[in-house]
């Protein structure tokens, strides 16, 4: 993946051998830091991934969501999960909006949590009117996903 190329409904992307369509985007926009968060989807397979922030950086987030994760919100500072200790690195209420098809995501205010462990590691905890949801992953190298442009 190119560090000034965005990720779009209806591209394609390529990781680990297998294709995914990017079926939409949702855009958070925090008091200060704002991110997206592409849905990639390949039959019953679903990825969220976080692109390149810019060409200065070489990794973006790959991650899925996990049901095994029972916690409340707000969650505390540190969390542990599969053997591993996430800390906050950010959170607040954020403004989501979606581009595409993201099933049982609105338009609406969501607060985010995102965590951080050792191995770049990631955790995404979100509370909304949607309900709850959790996103574990990794970052890894931009060169391991190829983005190819939708029609």
């Amino acid at each position: 993946m190119e560090g000034s190329q965005t990720i779009n409904p209806r591209d394609i992307l390529s990781y680990l051998g297998r294709d995914y369509v990017v079926e939409g985007v949702l855009s958070y926009q925090l008091p200060g830091h704002s991110f997206k968060l592409a849905r990639a989807v390949d039959g019953d397979v679903v990825l969220w991934v976080e692109p390149l922030v810019d060409e200065a950086h070489e990794r973006l987030l790959v991650l899925t969501e996990v049901r095994d994760l029972a916690i409340g919100t707000p969650p505390p500072q540190s969390i542990d999960y599969r053997n591993n200790m996430f800390v906050q690195r950010f959170s607040g209420s954020a403004k989501l909006s979606v581009a595409g098809i993201v099933p049982g995501r609105t338009e609406q205010a969501v607060d985010v949590w995102r965590y951080r462990a050792a191995g770049d590691l990631h955790l995404q905890i979100e509370h909304g009117a949607s309900g709850r949801v959790v996103l574990y992953g990794e970052s890894v190298h931009k060169g391991m996903i190829d983005v190819l442009p939708g029609k």
